[in-house]
């Protein structure tokens, strides 16, 4: 009769380019990596490899299972760009839900070491998480310790007065009309060293302000 052993987790890990953990079963050792920035991926893709084993699944099989083709698709990763200001492009992430994941994985990241400088648009908070309602979620990026906050697009108005009316804000809570305007006040913004996080809209793509940016940090 075989005995399984316990998943041990020897150590966890996130970087610019992915997320992952160093795993060991008895004496089989075997690293989970998934490629892009998010703890709420690994922690779905830790469940999957301990429900494999208590299957019989050998580590290294376990791991393969859990990350399967479409598992933890289009997830952010960090460019570095010049003065070494960091860019997140999760500017296809709407979804309040995600915004949180991504914007807590970011600030894991950066803890310590870097400001982060996070521009979002009018949100999707149809959810059912804890985090989709604007007044959660404003607490959530102020208990983040995020720098500052760029609010753009009308429907993004919301958001700017629930971030600036948590904790003792000044200032670190901005709107801007639409992403055209608010290039400039962003740019203005970013100091060398900073992670420059975009998040999405439901209202507009920020995919041109997102190259516009790149641009003219490369």
């Amino acid at each position: 009769m075989r005995v399984m052993t316990e998943l041990r987790i020897i150590r966890e890990w996130l970087d610019w380019d992915s997320t992952g953990a160093d795993l060991a079963v008895g004496s089989d050792e075997a690293t989970l990596r998934i490629r892009g920035i998010s703890l709420e991926a690994r922690a779905a893709a830790l469940e999957m490899v301990r429900d494999s084993l208590a299957a019989g699944t050998p580590l290294a099989d376990a791991l393969e299972a859990s990350l399967g083709e479409d598992f933890a698709r289009d997830l952010p990763h960090g460019e570095v760009l010049a003065d070494d200001v960091v860019l997140v492009d999760a500017s296809y992430v709407v979804q309040a839900s995600r915004a949180v994941d991504v914007t807590k994985s970011v600030s894991t990241l950066a803890r310590g070491t870097r400001r982060v400088v996070a521009v979002a648009g009018a949100l999707d908070f149809s959810g059912a998480s804890d985090y989709d309602n604007l007044s959660a979620f404003g607490a959530f990026m102020v208990r983040l310790n995020v720098t500052q906050v760029f609010a753009v697009g009308r429907g993004a108005r919301a958001l700017f007065l629930s971030v600036g009316m948590e904790g003792s804000w000044d200032g670190e809570s901005r709107f801007c009309e639409d992403s055209v305007s608010a290039y400039d006040d962003i740019r203005a913004h970013i100091r060398p060293g900073d992670v420059l996080l975009v998040l999405g809209s439901t209202d507009e793509s920020f995919t041109t302000l997102v190259q516009k940016l790149r641009d003219d940090l490369a």
